[in-house]
């Protein structure tokens, strides 16, 4: 990509701090798979990214309940509507093919469920914030469509801009630079002290994209003395071929085996914040109609959040 990606590339090894990775570097694979406890600071400021809407409350729905409960600043941003789910609109047609108005009539409905579900989770409305990207196609803005003059079209809605009353910026256009000034000046709204974001070692594309652009955000902000070097970046994860197990093999929520990059962060969650989260996730009845295990997965007594090794951070912003 262009010059100002291959800078980012460069720098955010310096740009972003990790606390405790020194220790971390010498560890083996099988410490990288034990956890230890997370903290969260006195007056912090969050934004979670999430690729669509119910990955906030699967990764981070206690969290969310902690930081609303404790008046904490905090922020979630969807970078796509979770439109583009040909089986599940299909189905929702009873098995007629889905035209662009019933992709977007689906993305209607899964921003609905997401407003929902953070009421549950006792976020104000202001604290919500859509960015309508392509949802299948972050990747492809990443890999092949990162200038203006190359804007994606979603096979799935037709529309190669944000489609929806109500987001960020309706006059944005579906390329990796638009996306990362939208990421870029939500960013900087809230001054964040925490960012969570998908890990990149997600295999599910439109969340290690995700993470890519978290970071191509942040290294721009940093570099522009908006946000500090030691603003703190934390990872979740949800799709991966072995992980999580299910409730009957372990109760708390291990960390993946697959991953031995990343130090591990568990958040115990109180009994309150364990019912606000199944609660804020039977808001998502369309997910559920299709991955109802997949999301009980999820409903532990404890959340997990990553430090990534700060080379991965630097791999994945140097594609380009």
């Amino acid at each position: 990509m262009g010059a100002s990606h291959a800078g980012g590339a460069r720098a955010i090894v310096g740009a972003l701090v990790f606390a405790s990775w020194s220790a971390l570097a010498m560890a083996s694979s099988d410490a990288a798979r034990t956890t230890e406890p997370m903290r969260l600071e006195t007056g912090a400021r969050v934004v979670v990214v999430a690729p669509h809407p119910d990955d906030e409350t699967i990764a981070a729905g206690g969290l969310l309940r902690r930081l609303a409960a404790a008046g904490a600043t905090v922020h979630v941003v969807f970078v796509t509507s979770g439109d583009g789910y040909p089986d599940a609109v299909r189905a929702r047609l009873h098995g007629r093919d889905p035209s662009p108005a019933d992709y977007l009539a689906y993305g209607d409905l899964r921003r609905r469920e997401a407003l929902a579900a953070a009421r549950r989770l006792g976020l104000p409305r202001d604290a919500v914030h859509f960015l309508a990207f392509p949802d299948g196609g972050l990747d492809a803005l990443w890999q092949s469509h990162w200038d203006r003059d190359r804007p994606y079209t979603s096979p799935y809605t037709r529309t190669d801009s944000p489609p929806y009353p109500g987001v960020v910026d309706r006059h944005l256009e579906y390329d990796g630079q638009d996306l990362t000034a939208a990421l870029t000046h939500e960013l900087a709204a809230v001054h964040p002290t925490l960012v969570v974001m998908p890990h990149p070692d997600d295999v599910h594309l439109d969340h290690a994209a995700t993470a890519r652009f978290v970071v191509e955000a942040i290294e721009r902000l940093q570099a522009r003395h908006v946000l500090p070097h030691d603003v703190e970046l934390l990872a979740y994860l949800v799709h991966d071929p072995l992980w999580p197990p299910t409730r009957a093999e372990t109760a708390a929520l291990p960390p993946p085996s697959r991953i031995h990059d990343t130090q591990w962060l568990a958040l115990p969650l109180s009994a309150d914040e364990q019912a606000a989260k199944a609660g804020a996730l039977h808001e998502y009845a369309s997910q559920l109609a299709f991955m109802p295990d997949l999301l009980a997965r999820f409903l532990r007594p404890n959340e997990l959040f990553g430090r990534v090794d700060p080379a991965v951070i630097a791999r994945i912003a140097s594609r380009h």
